[in-house]
C-alpha cells in the first residue's frame, strides 16, 4: 500500500507524534530537541496573533500508520498598498524520508493549491524545491547586496558613515527601543508595494521568536504610534560581529527615518545589557535601496533564496522584500 498524504489535524498528540520524525530528519544545524520542536509549534499555531488568517497548518505523510513526511505551514497576514490585510501561509519544515521522495510533488502540490486564497511565502535552501517553485511561476527575488557600516564613534568621521545633513526627526517623533511604547501603527502606507501586515502584537511576537535573538528599534509619536521600525539579530558576516538588520518598515514615502534610526545605532547598541558589536549589516533588494544615504565600509552581491506565489488578484505586483521574510527565525 502507497504512503497517504492528508491534512495535518493539529492538536497535542498530533504535535507530539510528529516530534520524532523531525528530530530525525533534521540533523546538524537547525536541529532541535523534544521541547524545542513543541515550543516552536507552539509559537506558529498558538502565540502567533495572525493564527486565524488561515486554518491550515500543514500536511503529512504516512506510510503504514507511521509518519514519514511532513510540509508545515505559519499563517500570517501580508497587506495591500493601503494597509488591508491578505491572508498568507509560510512554507517551514519540509521533510520527507529518503524512501519516500518521490511524494515529495504530491506535498508541494498541496501548498500550491493554497494560492488561489492566500499569499504564499517560501525561502527554501532546498536546489529542489526551488526548481518546483520556479516551474510553478512563484515569483523570486534571489539577489541582496550587503553592505556593513563601521559603528565606532572614532571612526565615523573617517568612514562617512551617514550623510547627517537633515537627519532629525519632525517635532512630537522619537526613537524607542521598547515594544511596550508601540501602542498603534501609523495608518499611512506609502502605497507602492504588498508587504507584510505589522501590529504591535505582530511584533512583540516575532520580537519573542525562540529561534533567534532579536532587537528592536522605532520611531513612535506622543500617541505612541509607530511610523518606522527596524529588528535586529546579531550575527556574523564573513566573521565580523555585526547587527544584521532581519526587518524594517516605515509608512513614510522616504527614507529619513530609517536613516535616523542607523544613525542612532552607530552610536549606541539595540540590546540592553549592551553587545557593542562593531558594524551594521544592511541588506537591500535592489533595485529598492532603503538605505540610500548612507556610506559603507564594505559591500558585496549575495545569494537569497525569497519566493512567493500570489493569490490571482494580485498578479504581477510587487512585494516590498527583508531578510526575515518566510520562517526565517521562526
Amino acid at each position: 500500500m502507497s504512503a497517504q498524504l492528508e491534512p495535518f489535524e493539529d492538536s497535542a498528540s498530533a504535535r507530539a507524534a510528529l516530534v520524532p520524525f523531525l528530530i530525525s530528519q533534521f540533523q546538524g544545524e537547525g536541529s532541535c530537541n523534544e521541547a524545542q520542536w513543541l515550543k516552536r509549534m507552539a509559537y506558529w499555531w498558538d502565540e502567533n496573533p495572525f493564527a486565524s488568517a488561515h486554518p491550515c497548518r500543514g500536511w503529512v505523510l504516512r506510510d503504514a500508520g507511521q509518519i514519514v513526511g511532513y510540509l508545515g505551514v505559519i499563517p500570517t497576514f501580508y497587506e495591500d498598498t493601503v494597509g488591508k490585510p491578505i491572508p498568507a501561509l509560510i512554507a517551514t519544515t519540509w521533510a520527507i524520508a529518503k524512501e519516500h521522495r518521490n511524494a515529495a510533488l504530491a506535498m508541494g502540490l498541496m501548498l500550491q493549491r493554497q494560492s488561489s486564497s492566500a499569499l504564499l511565502v517560501d525561502t527554501t535552501p532546498s536546489p529542489e524545491v526551488q526548481t518546483l517553485l520556479h516551474r510553478w511561476d512563484w515569483t523570486s527575488r534571489t539577489q541582496i547586496r550587503r553592505s556593513l557600516i563601521i559603528r565606532s564613534i572614532s571612526l565615523a568621521g573617517l568612514a562617512g558613515l551617514i550623510n547627517s545633513n537633515g537627519l532629525t526627526l519632525p517635532n512630537g517623533r522619537e526613537i524607542t527601543t521598547d515594544l511596550c511604547r508601540v501602542h498603534s501603527i501609523d495608518s499611512t502606507r506609502p502605497q507602492k508595494f504588498l508587504q507584510k501586515h505589522v501590529t504591535p502584537d505582530y511584533l512583540r511576537w516575532f520580537a519573542a521568536s525562540p529561534m533567534r535573538e532579536h532587537h528592536f528599534i522605532g520611531i513612535v509619536n506622543a500617541q505612541d504610534s509607530l511610523s518606522s521600525y527596524l529588528m535586529l539579530s546579531p550575527k556574523f558576516v564573513k566573521g565580523l560581529s555585526s547587527w544584521t538588520v532581519v526587518d524594517w518598515f516605515t509608512t513614510q514615502e522616504t527614507n529619513r527615518e530609517l536613516l535616523v534610526m542607523v544613525d542612532h545605532l552607530i552610536r549606541k547598541s539595540p540590546a540592553i545589557h549592551g553587545k557593542w558589536w562593531p558594524f551594521i549589516s544592511l541588506a537591500a533588494f535592489l533595485p529598492e535601496d532603503p538605505w540610500a544615504g548612507v556610506s559603507y565600509a564594505y559591500q558585496r552581491e549575495e545569494a537569497v533564496n525569497h519566493f512567493y506565489s500570489l493569490p490571482p488578484e494580485f498578479k504581477g505586483q510587487n512585494i516590498r522584500n527583508v531578510m526575515a521574510e518566510g520562517d526565517w527565525g521562526l
